[in-house]
């Protein structure tokens, strides 16, 4: 259902009629329906960093050398910024303002944005240490980024006048390589 909608306009009789579950299970798994649709999102959220601290992590124990490190960092750059993932960046997007409100959500998320970010560093620091990243840079610093730019297309999903992928692309390559070791 949150495929399809914003999740403040599923209802709650909709979701108990699809999934056969009685108000009461509902409530005493979730406290609430915000429970539920917070629940929800945080397993997708959570989903979507798994897959990409794990790829992050494969290509720095995989590649065979420095170009081949850069060659597939710039290919999994790509895959996350074409237009079919629009949902997935807008969906986060949501989340973290969802998360500005605080509370339980926020702290949530934190948590798995921390794991996120903590993968990833540690798969650059891994590159770094076979000299393919540059030295100098934090890997924390380096992991925020290379989530960040992905909210950059996010904010060119809903623009009118989109730039066109390759572009995008092609300034992600430039200022990836700057950071070659």
């Amino acid at each position: 259902m949150l495929d399809g909608s914003n999740p403040h306009d599923i209802l709650v009789d909709e979701v108990l009629r699809v999934s056969g579950i009685s108000r009461g299970s509902l409530y005493h798994h979730f406290g609430d329906f915000d429970g539920l649709i917070h629940t929800t999102l945080m397993t997708r959220f959570a989903a979507n960093v798994e897959a990409d601290g794990a790829a992050m992590r494969h290509v720095a124990e995989s590649a065979t050398s420095k170009e081949d490190y850069w060659n597939r960092i710039r290919q999994l750059s790509a895959q996350t910024q074409v237009p079919s993932r629009a949902s997935i960046r807008a969906e986060r997007a949501r989340l973290i303002g969802m998360a500005s409100l605080g509370g339980e959500f926020a702290a949530a998320l934190a948590s798995v944005q921390d794991r996120l970010t903590e993968v990833m560093a540690e798969a650059i620091a891994q590159a770094q240490t076979k000299g393919w990243v540059n030295p100098a840079l934090s890997p924390r610093a380096l992991s925020l980024f290379l989530q960040a730019y992905s909210l950059g297309r996010a904010i060119d999903d809903i623009a009118g006048t989109h730039v066109p992928n390759q572009e995008w692309v092609e300034l992600i390559d430039t200022v990836l390589a700057s950071f070659e070791g």
